[in-house]
């Protein structure tokens, strides 16, 4: 049976399909899948996302002054295992844009069964100038907030 992920049901931002290869390194002493590694995948596929819509990381560092999109909230509903050898389809969509963060949805499916699904938020930060230590969330430009939103240049 082929389940539908809240990300799919959901879709209406920029979406992207990412390959995950799981190696040993990423099991468990039982051999399944060691959760954090999904936490790490998560932010792959969101960088593979934001990458897609020409918004890799040195684009945004030059052309927008960020420091990156850090999380401020992530989660995950673990559904069945995965293990070692196993091809994992990572599939990322943006489901929320605020004014100063967006929220991504992942779903990791072996074939046709669904592995784990998670959700990240994450803030539009630039450096502080008041404090070179820091970060300050600024509001997301709106040709950025439409190519997340999955609206197309003319």
């Amino acid at each position: 049976m082929e389940h539908t992920s809240k990300a799919e049901e959901s879709r209406h931002g920029l979406s992207n399909t990412h390959p995950i290869d799981v190696t040993w390194g990423d099991c468990d002493a039982a051999g399944v899948v060691f959760y954090p590694r999904y936490y790490a995948w998560f932010d792959t596929c969101t960088h593979a996302l934001l990458s897609s819509a020409d918004l890799d990381h040195h684009t945004l560092r030059h052309t927008y002054g960020l420091m990156g999109t850090p999380l401020v909230r992530a989660s995950a509903d673990f559904r069945s295992p995965a293990t070692f050898g196993d091809r994992l389809r990572a599939t990322s969509v943006i489901v929320r844009v605020g004014q100063k963060s967006f929220t991504v949805e992942h779903s990791l499916y072996l074939e046709t069964r669904l592995v784990v699904e998670g959700s990240e938020v994450r803030v539009w930060a630039v450096a502080d100038p008041s404090n070179a230590k820091k970060i300050s969330a600024r509001t997301i430009p709106t040709n950025v907030r439409d190519a997340l939103m999955g609206k197309k240049r003319e």
